[in-house]
């Protein structure tokens, strides 16, 4: 058989790794959501993933790699680092780089896509694993900069300035919360809740830039 004649087998076998190593993210991301690290094994995801039993090994080399994959893919979901950092350093204004973030954390509450990313992240939040640090240096601290970047713009001060750290936990902590609990706030919390993402982005907009022009007040007549 020629070197031409092995190209084709070499790429469908790649295409069937690759094809292999996500439909085990995905199905392990489910079941991190339902049951949490501590008690979930690689053998049970292998198996719900009808791989084979050394297939977490060899495409995530064990079950940390493994979840530490599926924090980082539940980030990229969610919202990836490089469309946050484009936002932040584009030659928007301050409201129109505002109104982008708000539109893109809500523009897919109750897509099936955010099911499992919402919930683990939610999980690893209140019951942190061991691999939180690094999850948190790679992805939650660079978009945590990149998002204070917007809200410093709008009130005139710098990223780490006290009142831009209260701000965005005040205009952030809605979306995120909406992400994780969205079926529960609107059929038990707050029975009766639009959560269409237009009218949720012009009230949490209008609310948001609200508050920062009476936060920036003070700072702007100093």
């Amino acid at each position: 058989m020629t070197a031409t004649e092995q190209q084709p087998a070499g790429r469908a076998s790649r295409q069937d790794g690759q094809a292999t190593r996500q439909q085990i993210l995905e199905i392990a991301g489910q079941v991190f959501a339902e049951r949490g690290f501590a008690n979930t094994t690689s053998k049970e995801i292998c198996a719900r993933s009808q791989a084979n039993a050394a297939a977490v090994n060899y495409h995530f080399e064990g079950k940390d790699g493994l979840y530490t994959a599926v924090l980082l893919e539940a980030h990229q979901r969610i919202m990836s680092l490089e469309t946050l950092e484009a936002l932040s350093t584009s030659e928007l204004s301050g409201q129109d780089k505002l109104r982008r973030l708000i539109a893109e954390l809500l523009g897919s509450l109750g897509s099936p896509r955010l099911a499992w990313p919402a919930k683990v992240l939610a999980r690893e939040l209140l019951s942190p694993s061991p691999l939180l640090p690094a999850v948190l240096k790679m992805e939650s601290f660079p978009k945590a900069r990149a998002a204070r970047r917007i809200i410093g713009e709008l009130l005139g001060l710098p990223e780490d300035d006290p009142a831009v750290l209260r701000s965005a936990l005040n205009i952030f902590s809605p979306c995120l919360f909406l992400l994780i609990a969205h079926d529960t706030l609107s059929t038990t919390v707050l029975p009766g809740l639009d959560t269409q993402p237009q009218p949720l982005l012009e009230h949490m907009l209008t609310f948001a830039l609200g508050g920062l022009a009476a936060i920036g007040e003070p700072h702007r007549a100093g």
